[in-house]
């Protein structure tokens, strides 16, 4: 009986172990899978293929690596796993194909950096045996792989919230560095931790190697998951101003709109006009004007500012702005006097809720984006580089929408002819770099025309 039950058991033992390691050899390659599309999509904020598309891809790529684990083993499915993220990624992207595709690289590297410490320093001090290591990996795969289960299953609502605030979620470029860095070390110090991993107890406590690798693992796990929390919670901040932002933008708007609404012929006169100064404003930064002026926080307050360029006007009377017919000399004079108004109502706005960026912007362009670059505008009479670069932008934007639109004293202008008039005022109304700037960013300005 023992001749035929110790080769029974020593089959039945190495089959069930070998099973185990299969098992385990699928898990692994399951959590580095999973874990690498989340990470691109909620870390690196890469976006996915079209729904349709996206889901063939996960089955067909599933599929593939499956196959090659059975013909392969486990070594190259993982290296297959993390070139169909980098694809995923680079035909997902509509530029930087390649710099999305070399993504592959850093993945991998945080998800041995969260997993590597939890697999490798409890057998270095407990000085498991073979099967208990493998237990314990097994055991550790299966809670993973449970835990993405269920964050797939339970986790649909907080999914479809953050794909709708994936448009306004964006990393900065030293984040997105980092996370590299991160990435690359990590894979760096988990092929060192395997590859160097203690038999027995005495050689752990006696070897500095191993007391090093000890606190570099706790280190590496801890450093990622700060990384990647302080990266995401910054980027859900940043998401948040951007909403507060446009919440900001919309009630900004409608007050303007209730000043221009008392002129009934404007309708989004000042709406066009933000957008007219935005797309100047990225034409001149994309060709190099004005480097030092032309900043990001710039450019956004001009856009959130513009719209209250005519502030001013509720001074006027509304006699005034109706009047279908030419203005007196007194009534002109009267009309004029809008800009000064203006800059006076946004100082004392400035005086009471104190220094903004924007508000500095929305006085500039109020009080001066009447102003000519010869010098014969009104209220100051500057000239050239004297005003303020956000006013001569509004100007350029301000008189083509007052052109191409019909107010109660005039008809609307046919758009070429306002495009002349534009060309022809170029180096006596207008800054000249504006009006270049003006007419290469024609197809945007028709845009918000027919909108």
């Amino acid at each position: 009986m023992y001749l035929i039950g110790s080769p029974i058991k020593m089959f039945m033992e190495e089959g069930c172990g070998q099973m185990m390691s299969a098992v385990n050899d699928i898990l692994e390659i399951f959590i580095v899978y999973a874990g690498a599309f989340l990470i691109k999509k909620y870390v690196f904020l890469e976006n996915d293929l079209e729904l349709k598309k996206q889901k063939l891809f996960y089955l067909a790529s599933l599929l593939l690596i499956f196959l090659v684990y059975i013909f392969s083993g486990k070594d190259y499915a993982t290296l297959l796993v993390l070139l169909t993220v980098g694809v995923n990624i680079s035909f997902a992207r509509k530029t930087h194909r390649l710099r999305g595709f070399l993504l592959c690289v850093p993945i991998p590297g945080i998800i041995d950096g969260l997993l590597v410490p939890i697999l490798i320093l409890p057998v270095r001090l407990l000085i498991l045996s073979a099967e208990g290591k493998q237990l314990y990996s097994f055991a550790i795969m299966g809670l993973t792989a449970f835990l993405l289960i269920l964050f797939y299953i339970k986790g649909k609502s907080w999914r479809d919230f953050f794909q709708k605030e994936m448009n306004h979620r964006h990393l900065h470029n030293w984040e997105r560095w980092l996370l590299c860095a991160v990435g690359i070390l990590m894979l760096v110090f988990s092929n060192m931790a395997v590859a160097n991993v203690e038999d027995t107890k005495e050689k752990f406590f006696t070897s500095q190697y191993a007391l090093n690798m000890c606190i570099m693992g706790i280190t590496a796990f801890i450093l990622t998951i700060t990384i990647i929390v302080l990266i995401v919670q910054g980027n859900k901040r940043s998401y948040y101003h951007e909403q507060v932002s446009d919440m900001q933008f919309n009630i900004i708007t409608t007050m303007a709109d209730i000043v221009e609404s008392r002129d009934g012929n404007t309708g989004g006169h000042i709406r066009r006009t933000a957008r007219y100064v935005e797309a100047i404003a990225k034409t001149l930064r994309k060709q190099g004007a004005f480097p030092d002026i032309l900043t990001d926080q710039y450019m956004a307050d001009m856009i959130v500012a513009a719209p209250l360029h005519d502030i001013g006007k509720i001074h006027v009377s509304d006699l005034i702005l109706n009047k279908p017919g030419r203005l007196t000399e007194e009534e002109f004079e009267i009309m004029k006097s809008h800009a000064a108004e203006g800059r006076d109502l946004l100082l004392r706005a400035k005086q009471q809720l104190g220094e903004s960026s924007y508000l500095n912007i929305a006085i500039d362009m109020a009080a001066y984006h009447h102003e000519w670059w010869n010098g014969k505008g009104y209220p100051y009479q500057i000239a050239g580089e004297n005003i303020p670069l956000c006013a001569r932008i509004m100007a350029v934007a301000d008189v083509f929408d007052a052109l191409v639109s019909k107010r109660c004293y005039k008809s609307a202008m046919p758009v070429e002819k306002a495009y002349s008039i534009i060309r022809e005022e170029s180096g006596t109304h207008f800054d000249p770099v504006v009006v270049d700037a003006f007419f290469d960013s024609i197809c945007q300005i028709e845009a918000v025309q027919s909108a």
